[in-house]
């Protein structure tokens, strides 16, 4: 019998794919370590496959499952698996780049209205009682007229003056990163804006699709009305010089990741420099603390990381995450045109195979 380990709950494609297709009999457990911890040899020697979607895999638990041949991470990046280590025992990283593509790039254009028009923080204004009267009876022209909202309270904020904001038509939108995401969001934005501009190398290279100007960060930063971060890096890419080199009246949009973003200089860009406003899906610390300045700063829209949380989200992860598992046993099948992490392990991870049992039979 051939065990396939999973931390993570599976349905759709990906369990068909392991289940029907491969005949392995899936285990799910609270986590594979300890799991493979209260293994015995035997039990070890039975597991062809470990699926996760946060719990770190470490050269550990992939040394000491022989047979092992996939790890499956149905995220954009597996993160959390030593691919190192994975090469090294010839075993192959399947993952799902692009899972969330469709779902961020919607959230990213809905961050950019809920900035640009004030419509989270003109909510929230509401909601805490800012905006609201004091009294409950309503004012003589309010039922019979569509008239500017004005507080009874002299000196009060009017809605309708404090919270203009510009019109899309007339903006330019500059994207750093140009993968799955950044494609997706700069489809959503053509049409809507004035212009789009990309930051990427690879754009720069093979040119980054019509309707789009590709340049440099420096040279687009002082003429972007929006920058939109969509690149994944360990190391920032927008500290203090890029901020202080956007436009002035500016805003800018984070739904990448904490990693790339300088948070201080955020806020030091928002209350003496250029930026007019922000909007935030990850942070430095998550969940946010509430002692952080992130949280009362009015120049800023915030939402608790959820870009990627659409419906569909999960159901396309597991149909790329199986296409890679089907793919690896198709005798010749591009790896490179898979989604596998890491493709140049595949001859060894054919000979891998050659020492075990045979994938399409260890079920029997």
């Amino acid at each position: 019998m051939a065990l396939a380990l999973s931390s993570t709950a599976l349905a759709g494609e990906l369990l068909s794919s392991l289940t029907q297709r491969r005949g392995w009999d899936v285990r799910q457990v609270s986590s594979v370590a300890s799991a493979v911890t209260a293994m015995s040899d035997a039990e070890r020697g039975q597991v062809r496959a470990v699926i996760v979607e946060t719990e770190p895999v470490d050269r550990g638990l992939i040394g000491s499952l022989v047979n092992l041949e996939v790890v499956i991470c149905p995220r954009s990046e597996p993160v959390n698996v030593d691919v190192q280590a994975a090469d090294d025992h010839g075993v192959a990283v399947i993952h799902a780049p692009g899972r969330n593509a469709e779902a961020v790039a919607d959230f990213t254009l809905g961050l950019c209205l809920a900035a640009l028009r004030h419509i989270a923080t003109s909510y929230q204004a509401i909601v805490s009682g800012e905006l609201t009267s004091t009294d409950s009876g309503p004012g003589p022209a309010m039922a019979k007229a569509d008239v500017i909202w004005r507080p009874r309270e002299p000196g009060r904020v009017i809605p309708y003056l404090a919270y203009k904001g510009p019109e899309l038509s007339g903006l330019t939108v500059g994207i750093i990163g140009y993968g799955a995401v950044g494609q997706a969001v700069a489809r959503r934005f053509q049409g809507l804006v004035q212009r789009v501009i990309i930051v990427d190398p690879l754009a720069s290279a093979q040119g980054p699709g019509a309707g789009f100007v590709s340049m440099s960060l420096r040279d687009m930063l002082p003429v972007a009305d929006v920058v939109t971060l969509h690149a994944r890096s360990a190391t920032i890419i927008m500290g203090r010089d890029e901020l202080f080199r956007m436009k002035a009246g500016s805003y800018l949009i984070n739904t990448a990741r904490a990693t790339v973003l300088d948070y201080d200089a955020l806020l030091a860009a928002l209350d003496s420099g250029p930026l007019r406003g922000a909007a935030l899906d990850v942070f430095p610390e998550e969940p946010l603390p509430h002692a952080s300045p992130l949280r009362t700063h009015a120049g800023l829209t915030l939402t608790p990381h959820l870009a990627g949380a659409s419906e569909k989200v999960g159901d396309r992860q597991y149909a790329i995450a199986a296409s890679g598992l089907d793919g690896v046993y198709e005798p010749d099948a591009a790896w490179e045109r898979l989604p596998v992490r890491n493709p140049g392990v595949r001859e060894s991870w054919l000979a891998h195979q050659g020492t075990t049992q045979n994938p399409s039979t260890a079920s029997s």
